[in-house]
């Protein structure tokens, strides 16, 4: 039997090894990260784990600035549009985040009182922030070549090494220091630093250039009218967290972190599956082959929303493992968290054929919309119920972005194709409709494990009985691979 599996795993192509292997590789990092957090939440106080969690928001809005996201999409464009000299590529992309770090460093030097108010961080946090920013963009780039050109053995190693270390290292400085929130984040910046200078001198001996002129302005015009949508997606994403600071407490924040980063453990579903759909989509959006597109994704779409409904059932046992009474009060954040992220998957797809028409113009406008309604909103329900209210304001959010997506793709696919619509309308309003009754239902019955678990079952009934269905629906992305 082990013959056979190993003589299947050798058949396959090498793609289709790529995308099993990066995505057993982010699971494993997740896993991790998972396994550790019950560990940091007992051994850190709500507050202290709230300094951690606040310093990744601020990370996150530094980051956007200092690396633009040439990391994103832009970058594997560049992979293909300059085929032949990657490595000049990649080293001026590296070098563009590195003098853009340099200045920011600079900035904050100059006005580090005025920042620190701010962030609510001491100054040698955040000047370890801005050093670790100069050279740990260097990571992504890095990566993202090696997943371009599948060599993934390379990134799983390194993936998987980082993670460990970022982990070990972390619980055992919480548990040598009284400083616990500070101990933490300076081993995640210290663990990030150490591969980042690595794989940044690694980059510029083999990009042998330092800056091309064509290169840079071909990102920058390209990425810089996407900038605002990036911008949107960190404060969907991230933002709630500081405003929680903010207007309640580091505690709460915390506390609303633990939560939260449970519902995004659906998140490895979800991304891992927008991996390997990517190159399958654009390969029936070149053929126009929008019906067998359409009825792939929608069963796509089920099987997401399947399993958000499951995280969200077996929220109160998540939040059990993952920590203390401390932290109970926030299992209502996991369900909306959770079927936010199918509504992020679907409007992720409505963006891909954006993208691929190259119809990005008006993306950020829709981004910058749902963003602002997502401050807006957050204002005012953490005011009036409390900082819970904050995952809700994001899933309304998310429903309006998707919305939006939706409705600029099919005015743009009707313009420049002439169809009506590439997805049907009708059954994605009635999936979307469904997932928000049947996840407001389950969190009803939080006090009843009974009927909790008889639910949990009918789904798992329901995903049996229709699995040939979905076996299908992935066989035939499978086949699109091989055949690449």
């Amino acid at each position: 039997m082990i013959k056979k599996i190993l003589k299947k795993y050798n058949d396959i192509p090498v793609a289709a090894k790529a995308t099993l292997w990066f995505m057993v590789c982010t699971i494993i990092q997740k896993s991790i990260a998972l396994i550790t957090t019950p560990i940091f939440t007992r051994l850190m106080s709500p507050a202290q784990y709230g300094q951690f969690s606040v310093y990744n928001s601020w990370l996150q809005i530094f980051t956007i600035i200092a690396t633009l996201r040439l990391n994103y999409a832009v970058f594997n464009k560049g992979m293909s549009k300059y085929k032949e000299d990657r490595d000049g590529y990649t080293s001026t992309m590296q070098s563009i985040t590195f003098m853009i770090a340099g200045g920011m460093l600079v900035i904050y030097l100059i006005f580090h009182k005025q920042i620190n108010a701010l962030t609510e961080l001491p100054t040698f946090i955040m000047v370890a922030l801005f050093v670790e920013l100069l050279v740990t963009p260097a990571i992504d780039f890095w990566t993202i070549r090696k997943r371009y050109e599948y060599l993934y053995k390379p990134v799983v190693f390194r993936t998987i090494i980082m993670a460990v270390l970022n982990s070990g290292i972390g619980v055992i400085a919480v548990l040598l220091s009284e400083e616990k929130g500070y101990a933490r984040i300076i081993t995640c910046i210290l663990v990030n630093f150490c591969f980042g200078i690595c794989l940044f001198v690694y980059n510029r001996k083999k990009g042998k250039v330092w800056f091309k002129k064509e290169y840079a302005i071909f990102a920058l015009k390209f990425n810089l009218p996407l900038l605002l949508h990036y911008i949107s997606q960190y404060i969907m994403d991230q933002f709630d967290r500081i405003m929680i600071q903010k207007m309640v407490s580091v505690a709460a924040a915390g506390v609303y972190s633990v939560a939260y980063n449970a519902g995004l453990l659906m998140k490895i579903v979800t991304q891992s599956i927008i991996n390997a759909i990517v190159p399958w989509q654009y390969d029936k959006l070149e053929k126009k082959k929008f019906k067998e597109l359409d009825d792939v994704l929608f069963l796509i779409y089920i099987l997401v929303a399947g399993v958000a409904l499951l995280f969200s059932a077996f929220a109160p046992e998540i939040m059990r493992i993952l920590a203390d009474e401390k932290y109970y009060e926030a299992v209502y954040v996991i369900p909306p968290v959770a079927i936010g992220l199918v509504f992020v998957f679907m409007y992720t797809a409505f963006a891909n054929v954006e993208f691929y028409y190259d119809q990005n113009k008006f993306t950020m406008y829709i981004s910058m919309i749902g963003a602002l309604l997502n401050v807006g909103l957050n204002y005012v329900g953490i005011k009036l119920y409390g900082y819970m209210a904050a995952a809700y304001t994001t899933l309304f959010c998310y429903v309006i972005f998707a919305l939006g997506h939706y409705i600029y793709m099919t005015i743009s696919v009707k313009k420049l194709l002439k169809i009506e619509r590439v997805f049907e309308t009708k059954r994605l309003v009635i999936l979307s409709f469904a997932i928000l009754v049947l996840g407001i239902t389950v969190m009803l019955f939080y006090n009843n494990m009974i009927i909790r678990y008889v639910m949990i079952l009918l789904i798992l009934m329901v995903a049996y009985m229709k699995r040939n269905v979905i076996t299908n629906a992935l066989g035939d992305i499978k086949k699109n691979k091989k055949s690449k």
